[in-house]
């Protein structure tokens, strides 16, 4: 077990420092991608009709809408990353603790089982609210996607 406590730290490590290391280049492709979406979006938007919220806004307005809307769908995905990584981290101790502690391997199995559920849920969660506070914006989230 200790094996595989070291294999999960180093392999945390990695990801963090990796994230670290190609974070501004990441940020910057992230943005580009974001505005293509968003001129695509309001283009699919002119062609199929305008949203009733936002029919009374300016061009302007919308794609300043349509833009924030792209930002937040992406720092909702980094959210969910973030939760179900850390989580999922949290999870694999608390289940190792169970199976050295409480009964070897079938302890460590189920808790693993239900944290993964556990975190299943949460992360739906957070992208059903993100999806129906972006739908009473007349916004789809699913199309502001970047990756």
């Amino acid at each position: 077990m200790i094996i595989v406590l070291y294999a999960a730290l180093g392999l945390a490590a990695i990801t963090i420092v990796g994230n670290l290391m190609l974070a501004k280049w990441n940020t910057q492709r992230v943005e580009k991608r974001i505005g293509e979406r968003a001129e695509a979006y309001l283009a699919s938007l002119e062609r199929e009709g305008v949203p009733e919220p936002l029919s009374a806004m300016s061009d302007i307005e919308r794609r300043e809408t349509v833009l924030s809307a792209g930002r937040e769908v992406r720092a909702e995905s980094d959210r969910r990353f973030y939760v179900a990584t850390i989580g999922g981290m949290a999870v694999f101790f608390v289940a190792l603790g169970f199976g050295i502690e409480a009964g070897g391997m079938q302890a460590f199995t189920l808790a693993l089982a239900v944290g993964g559920a556990a975190l299943y849920g949460v992360t739906v969660f957070m992208r059903r609210s993100l999806r129906s506070r972006l739908a009473a914006r007349g916004l789809d989230a699913e199309r502001l996607r970047t990756n």
